[in-house]
């Protein structure tokens, strides 16, 4: 449970420094309060999805892949329609925007991986 929550909020704070830095580009001067917790929202929608994705066990790793991204860009689609955000952003940037964030969290999930195994394969290592 406490790894969930950290994910979701690692992935929320990414989701809300991309929306910053595209929000700069458009010569935006602030971020609403209630975008971040909008953001919070969805993010949790989507980590629970991508969890329940996981859980299929699906063998190849591009199909699965590509169902966390659909799975995500519908979310974000329809809670961009509900919470108004095509206002700001257009319909293309939010698809990129969200691919980006999943790369992101995908590779830090790799990474952390990456060390977990490292980490278990020197306690090995020490007990032989």
């Amino acid at each position: 449970m406490k790894k969930t929550v950290i994910n979701i909020f690692a992935m929320t704070g990414i989701t809300l420094v991309a929306l910053s830095l595209i929000a700069y580009f458009y010569n935006a001067t602030f971020l609403c309060l209630n975008t971040v917790f909008q953001a919070l929202g969805v993010n949790i929608l989507i980590y629970a999805g991508i969890k329940l994705i996981n859980k299929f066990e699906i063998n190849l790793s591009i199909i699965e892949t590509g169902l966390k991204i659909i799975y995500a860009v519908i979310l974000v689609l329809i809670f961009g329609n509900l919470f108004a955000w095509y206002e700001s952003l257009s319909f293309p940037v939010l698809i990129v925007f969200t691919v980006f964030i999943l790369i992101v969290c995908e590779l830090l999930d790799m990474i952390s991986l990456k060390n977990k195994v490292k980490e278990i394969n020197d306690l090995i290592g020490n007990d032989l």
